[in-house]
Parts: C-alpha cells; structure tokens; sequence
C-alpha cells in the first residue's frame, strides 16, 4: 500500500471532516462532512483538470489560473451542523419552553460578498427540509440592497414577521441606510435595526415619521423592530479582541442602552426595541469566554425586560465562532479555537439558560441569534495555486556561527531596561518635555535593536533550515498574495495549504511561495505549525503523464479573502469554479467563471477602456505603421485575466554549490 504524506500537512487536524487524502495520493473533500458516505468523496485532481476543459465567457475562453474551487455541499453541511449544534443544546438544557426558545441565525455578508455564496445561504436556510429561516446580516448600503433582493426570494409567508428570517442592521448608518432598512421592514422583511449610537435613535424616528407620511396602507400599518449593540466588558487575546471591550469602535455601554430604552418608554414607542446584540471579536479561543459573554450580555438582556419593560424577544450573540486553522484544537494562538460548534452552542444555551432563570422574577429565555460567518464559509472553497517554477534560494555567505555571533554582539549593546537620564528627572513643567524626548529616544533605541536582531534570528533559522536538509526553493505561484490571500499580508493570518497530487510520494524539498507581483511582501514564508517552509515536490514528476500541473491549495479560505482583496498591480480575481456533489458518488462541475479581464479591472481605476487605452493606442500604432502587429496582443491583453497564461513551467533548477 502506498505510503500517504498528508499527515505532513496536519489534514487530519485542521481538515477533520471535510479533507483527505485518498488511495491515489490525491486530496479530497467529503462534501457531507461525517455523513459523507465512501465513494461519495471529490478527487480535487480530478476536478481541475475537468475544469480546465470547459470553454468559460460564451466559449470564447478558457479557465485561467489561478482559480477558487467552490463546494456548496460543504457549505450546507456547515449551515446544519451549526443548526444541529444549537438544537440540540436547547433540547438537552430544557432552553426555555415558550415561542421564543428556539435558534435562529444570520450570516454576516462581509465574509463572502460572492452572489452565489450569499443566495446559496438564503436558499439553505428556506429549504423547507430544514425550515431553518437563516436570514442575512448588513454592514453598508451595499450590503442592506443585496440583503433585501436576496430574503425577498426566502420564505416570507409566515404570518407573524418576527418568524421570518431576520435581516440585521448593523454598523454605522445615515438617513439613507435608514430609511432603506425601515422600506424593507414596511416591505415585510423581518428588519431589525441595531443602533450602534444613542444618535441613531434620533434619525430612527425622524425616518419613520417619514416614510408613514408616504402613500400606502402597508406603510401606514409598520412599525420598526429595533435593536441595541452593547460594549461588554468581557474581551478576547490577541488580535481579534482588540476592537472589543468598553474601548470598542461599534456599540454602548450598559447605561447608553437603559437611557435609549427610556427615551423609546417617554415616547411611547418601547414596543420597537426587540434584540440585544453584542460581539467581542472573531476567532474566540475558548468556550469560557463564550460562556462569560453570553452570560453578561443576558444580564443586560433581562435588566431590559425586568427593570425598563422593553418587549425584547432575541439576544444576538455576534460572531466569534472560530476555524482550527492550524489544526492544533489549542486555542492559544490567533490561528485556533479549542472547542468546535456543538461546544460554542452550548456554552451559550446554558450560559443564557441560567442568567434568565436566576432573576427575580426569572425571564423568558430570547430567541438565540449568531452571526457566524468565518466558521460558515471558511470550509466550502478552496484556491488553487498554479506554480511557475522552484529556484533555490542563495545561501547566505555567513554562516550559522557568525550569524549568531553577531545577535550576541547587539545582545551586548542592547540599552535593556535602564531608563533614561531625562526619564528619572522631576516631571516639572520645565522637564516634562525633556523627560519625554528622552523616552521616545530610548524607545526607539529599544526598536532599532529588536529589528536588527530579529532579521539576524530570521536568516539564522533559515540557515539552520538549510544546513539540515539542503536548500530552500522558492516556488513562483501563479497568484497575487494581496488578491487572493490579503489576510496572510495584511494580519499574518495562515492558512492550511499544500500539494493536490503526488501524496504518495514524499516531499523533497522545503518551499516558499513567491507571487508575481513587483512587491517584496508578495511572498509566504510562513506556513502553519511554525514552520517558515512547506514540504514540496520537484516540479517535474518521475510519472509525467499523470502528473500535468503542479497546483498547491490554500484551504479554510472562504472567509473574507475575495471580500478583502485589492487590485495591486491591478492583478484581480480568480476562475471561479462551483462543483456539486451527485448522491452515491462523483460530481458535476456546474459553472466555471473566468475572473476579470484586464478591460474589466481598468475602468476600476477611472480609465475609459475604449477612450483612454484602445483608442489612443490604435492611433499611435496606426501612424507608426504597426497597428497590424498591435490589434492581436493589445485585444488579447484586454480580453484575458491579468495572471501568467500558457506558462510552460521549467523543471526545477538545480541548486546553487
């Protein structure tokens, strides 16, 4: 039996139950996750090559690298094992026993703005199998149009609207926002408005009064469904948890909340406020910090209902449900959540189960509402990476003994921790400004030497790297860092990635993968696990007529990288490729979509394509006599994707002596 190196990656980890790798050394997807029966898996191989196949842009094309693979079987799997998670938690905890101890939730747009992604969520949520009423969530103007054209087509007939599927409103808004939200509630969408500022009320009413002097009965008969963001104490490490806590961008501290829910009892419109939502920040490592912010948000939860009157009916808990990137189920990095979705579940149930119950008079429990996006999305698509070729890396002229001599040299004449002269003078007025001058000049002393050493340690780690297991290959990927993955640039964050073929056979050499952009950053050299290199295979195959491409996955990144992404070098999406799974075994490719062309990216910029490139090009090239030799390459360069195409990939380079 053939020898299977996925372990090398930690699929079993990060992959657990959607990734494997199969008998042919292939990586696949189980699309049903744990009830994924066998042969039911997808052969990613053998999805790309099928892929390529097809004729794209009314056969006038053909796909193009690099490109997202995108599976809604896993995407409905996501949706119901949160549903499941949530079910089975109220019904093992005796969450309530009224109308409103139930789940219902929301996925937030801003994780994936793709039109078949936020229609397949609508359509998941509606199918009648399920009756699950997943509704939406809107940031921007944008996002509320897209929102509302999308619940219109989910299954509004429930005659009592606050069983529809909700439509949250969150963010900062304007009068526009408003007034469009507040439409959409008098069209019969389950609206909920969350105000972020006391402010907001004010234009909330001013809207509202409005809009009922429009025409229409429906109008005349609406009224607004109101909800309150609020700024726990409760907080998260790391980098998630920094826009959180009392200091937080969005949101009110307790007694804002009280105020704005007097001001609505004074004008006699407290029947509006409905829902308390809060969010402490995505990717929470653990579940007692779940647990310790559903429990301090039910308090001001039940405060409202006990204390003000307010008619509340839903606590929405906000995202947070996090992605084992790493696979290491630890929770002690950014990169890992040490729990899973029936965990999350309960630790919110009991957590609110108990506040609710142990107040005097006790509450009825709230609908339980989540926004959980990254946890949804982050499984069901995939990037392919096409490589270009491997050249190996330099090796530097020092050597391990002198590079590390030289970080206990700057070791030696580290400031270290001695203050300054001017920072241990009087802080009188006169001396202030000088004390400070003196600590900025200190700091950045501290900041000269720590970047110094830390560039010594990074080549000395590579150095070690390369001594034990000969060079490091820079592996040249058909990609934009910055289009594809702007999360890795932007925040560090890793992503799972690794060879679609060849698993049977070991990995010889340690990669980097360097983009094609003209930017120094456009390079990963950090991979999962704390590694600074990815096991890669030579290029060329000892079976080349198996083998075709060398494509490495970028897994787990559904989430907010095609929402993030930005047109450096005006490089911009991927082909994007929508695979369903047929019951009982196989696939069928349903749509393959070429990323945008050169003369779609342009305008982006202000430029008119036919006035401003076309036009001025075909005169000067007409009255140099080439206009002939010009037409073919400047249409082809207009009418393709920005990325390397036809790039016939070299054998790998042998290394440097």
């Amino acid at each position: 039996m053939p020898k299977n190196y996925g372990a090398l990656y930690n699929v079993l980890g990060w992959g657990d139950p959607y990734f494997a790798v199969n008998a042919e050394g292939h990586l696949s997807v189980k699309p049903r996750g744990l009830h994924t029966m066998p042969g039911e898996e997808i052969d990613i191989h053998s999805v790309i090559k099928d892929a390529l196949k097809k004729p794209t842009n009314g056969n006038k094309s053909k796909p193009q690298f690099p490109m997202i693979l995108r599976f809604p079987d896993v995407l409905n799997n996501r949706l119901e094992t949160l549903h499941k998670g949530f079910y089975d938690a109220i019904a093992y905890t005796g969450y309530g026993d009224g109308s409103t101890s139930y789940y219902q939730g929301v996925f937030p747009i801003k994780v994936n703005h793709n039109k078949a992604v936020v229609q397949d969520m609508v359509a998941f949520g509606a199918d009648p199998e399920h009756n699950w009423k997943y509704g939406l969530e809107a940031g921007s103007k944008p996002e509320l149009l897209i929102a509302i054209s999308c619940l219109t087509k989910a299954d509004n007939s429930d005659p009592c609207i606050s069983k529809r599927p909700y439509l949250v409103c969150n963010g900062y808004k304007d009068a526009d926002y408003i007034s469009l939200a507040l439409s959409a509630r008098a069209m019969g969408l389950n609206v909920i408005i969350v105000l972020e500022m006391e402010e907001e009320l004010d234009i909330v009413m001013r809207e509202y009064d409005a809009l009922k002097a429009q025409p229409g009965d429906k109008v005349k008969d609406f009224e607004p469904a109101l909800g309150v963001r609020a700024k726990l104490l409760t907080k998260i490490p790391g980098h998630f948890g920094s826009t959180a806590g009392k200091h937080g961008k969005f949101g009110m501290l307790a007694e804002q909340i009280y105020g704005v829910a007097d001001k609505l009892k004074c004008c006699c419109k407290l029947s509006w406020l409905k829902l308390l939502h809060f969010h402490i920040g995505s990717m929470i490592p653990t579940t007692d910090i779940v647990y310790n912010a559903a429990s301090e948000a039910a308090g001001i939860y039940c405060k409202l209902v006990n204390d003000k009157g307010a008619p509340m009916t839903t606590l929405d808990c906000g995202g947070g449900l996090g992605v084992d990137y790493d696979g290491t189920r630890s929770g002690s990095s950014d990169m890992s959540v040490a729990y899973g979705i029936q965990e999350y579940a309960s630790s919110i149930v009991q957590a609110v189960r108990l506040k609710c119950a142990y107040q005097d008079p006790p509450v009825p429990v709230p609908v339980l509402c989540t926004e959980s996006g990254r946890a949804m999305a982050s499984h069901h698509s995939m990037i392919i990476l096409e490589a270009l070729s491997a050249i190996p890396e330099p090796q530097d002229e020092d050597t391990s003994e002198a590079l590390l001599g030289k970080i206990q040299d700057l070791h030696s004449k580290h400031p270290g921790t001695r203050a300054p002269a001017a920072a241990s003078a009087v802080m009188s007025n006169g001396a202030a400004s000088g004390a400070r001058a003196g600590i900025y000049s200190h700091a950045a002393e501290l900041k000269k030497h720590g970047i110094e050493m830390y560039k010594l340690g990074k080549k000395l780690g590579k150095r070690v790297a390369s001594d034990d297991a000969g060079a490091i290959y820079n592996y040249h990927m058909n990609l934009s860092i910055f289009s594809l993955v702007p999360d890795f640039w932007g925040i560090g964050q890793l992503f799972p990635m690794m060879p679609v073929a060849r698993l049977n056979e070991k990995p010889t050499l340690k990669g980097t993968l360097v983009d094609i952009t003209c930017d120094s950053d456009g390079k990963m050299e950090k991979f999962i696990g704390g590694g600074e290199t990815l096991p890669l295979h030579k290029l060329e195959s000892s079976e080349p007529e198996k083998a075709g491409g060398y494509y490495v996955a970028a897994l787990l990144s559904g989430a907010y990288q095609e929402a993030l992404s930005c047109k450096h070098n005006l490089f911009s999406g991927p082909t994007i490729v929508r695979v369903e799974a047929i019951k009982g075994g196989g696939y069928n490719i349903v749509s393959v979509d070429l990323g945008p062309t050169a003369e779609e990216i342009i305008p982006t910029m202000r430029y008119d394509v036919e006035e401003d490139i076309v036009k001025v090009i075909k005169d000067y090239a007409t009255k140099e006599g080439v206009w002939e030799a010009m037409e073919l390459p400047m249409t082809t360069g207009l009418t393709t994707m920005p990325y390397l195409n036809d790039y016939n990939a070299p054998a790998t380079v042998v290394p440097f002596p």
